[in-house]
């Protein structure tokens, strides 16, 4: 959903002069969690090696089957070597199928661990490392986004931890010790899951965000190219047309060959990404009547009455912009279609509601909405840029009688869509 023109709002960035240049695309959240979930299992079974290292010798001497204790440290090992490699490797936690082999590995460990270690070491002794090692593989089941996967998965080690640790009841182990080690796979794992899936959707809602966000800045892009490029274009076409139907004709106004310099101005602004700052507009309040009176003079070579002094102290804001560029789209269109001998754009404040209205009338051709279709210019530049500022438009227009522009704005306590607009279409060709 790219722009057709211009530079597009995901790929510039501001420089210090105000110009754009081009910037890079940026990251994505889910991608940077998952890292980091990798990472963080990576981690706890480098951790897990670490501390089961230093008692291997002592695990061996007090082992009755030093042979196949050293066949369990090794499986141990090896497993998690291919977790930690998988894991940074993949640049995420290990799915359900790795995990899988994890668990069964992990559960295969508890098992042999009956015959392997004696019961009192089962619990707080590295020598039992089993218990400690099925909890870095119950915390690495963050990969396994499934629910009943999942709680498989965990089932499985917490029924091999229980077949571990009963026999040690009758050897000094408590039952208090005994559901503590339980209670803290059942707590850890669980915890880990639920927090690294709450950073999954954490981070899924603000790629989301951020696209939705991206989508809106195109949107804007494309209405500012059409507000850059439709007056000027329309002009462009006066010029044309004029200069076709009789290439001798100077008479062109030179009204017309000012305002085309100056949307001439507005386009080069707009192509080299400079905005407000090229068209010599800070950011401060503009005053509605003042507003009115400089487009005003744009169309000197129209019969134009301005009656802008019941708007005086009417600051517009964001919208100033954009209801500049309203009006001169439809006095563009008088010029273009009405054939009028009077024009009279009137500006006010409202007496009974909070808000303005600017009404624009001419005494021309007109025409009947009911068999002509919205244009360019009334919809884009008109109807759909000033809805997002809370401003309606009204088109009304008589065959023979004329044509009147209204555009009003009320509270802004809400933001209207374009479908708030009440606009008689214009004459199929007009802008």
């Amino acid at each position: 959903m790219e722009g057709p023109a211009g530079p597009r709002a995901r790929d510039v960035a501001a420089r210090p002069d105000g110009r754009t240049a081009p910037a890079a695309e940026p990251a994505r959240s889910a991608p940077q969690v998952e890292r980091a979930a990798g990472l963080a299992v990576a981690g706890s079974r480098v951790a897990t090696l670490a501390q089961m290292a230093p008692s291997v010798v002592a695990a061996f001497d007090a082992s009755t089957r030093p042979g196949l204790c050293a066949v369990t440290w090794a499986v141990a090992t090896a497993t998690s070597a291919g977790t930690i490699v998988l894991s940074v490797v993949r640049r995420r936690p290990p799915g359900r199928r790795w995990a899988t082999v994890d668990v069964t590995v992990a559960a295969a460990l508890l098992v042999l661990g009956l015959l392997t270690v004696s019961a009192g070491y089962r619990t707080g002794s590295w020598i039992g490392f089993q218990g400690a090692y099925s909890l870095s593989v119950a915390c690495a089941l963050i990969g396994v986004r499934r629910r009943g996967a999942w709680l498989t998965l965990l089932a499985v080690l917490v029924a091999a931890r229980a077949v571990y640790l009963l026999p040690a009841l009758g050897s000094g182990v408590g039952f208090a010790t005994m559901a503590g080690e339980l209670l803290t796979l059942l707590c850890l794992a669980p915890l880990a899951w639920a927090g690294t899936g709450a950073m999954y959707r954490i981070a899924q809602d603000a790629d989301r965000a951020r696209e939705y966000a991206a989508h809106l800045a195109r949107e804007e892009e494309e209405r500012r190219a059409r507000t850059a490029i439709h007056n000027g274009t329309a002009l462009l076409k006066l010029l044309v047309e004029q200069a076709h139907d009789d290439p001798t004709d100077s008479r062109t106004p030179s009204q017309v060959w000012v305002q085309a310099a100056s949307e001439l101005n507005r386009m080069r602004a707009y192509l080299a990404g400079q905005g407000r700052r090229a068209a010599g507009r800070a950011d401060e309040p503009q005053d509605l009547a003042t507003l009115v009176e400089t487009v005003a003079a744009e169309f000197a070579d129209l019969p134009l009455d301005v009656v802008p002094d019941l708007a005086r102290g009417v600051l517009l804001d964001d919208e100033a912009d954009d209801v500049a560029a309203a009006l001169r789209s439809l006095l563009i269109n008088v010029r273009q279609h009405a054939g009028a001998a009077r024009v009279v754009l009137h500006a006010e404040q409202l007496e009974d509601e909070d808000g303005w209205a600017v009404t624009l009338h001419d005494d021309g051709r007109g025409f009947d909405p009911s068999t002509t279709r919205l244009g360019v210019g009334v919809r884009g530049l008109v109807v759909e840029s000033l809805a997002a500022h809370a401003i309606t438009a009204t088109v009304d227009s008589v065959p023979g009688l004329g044509t009147t522009a209204t555009l009003r704005s009320v509270t802004r306590s809400r933001t209207p869509t374009p479908e708030h607009a009440v606009v008689a279409p214009a004459r199929e060709g007009r802008p």
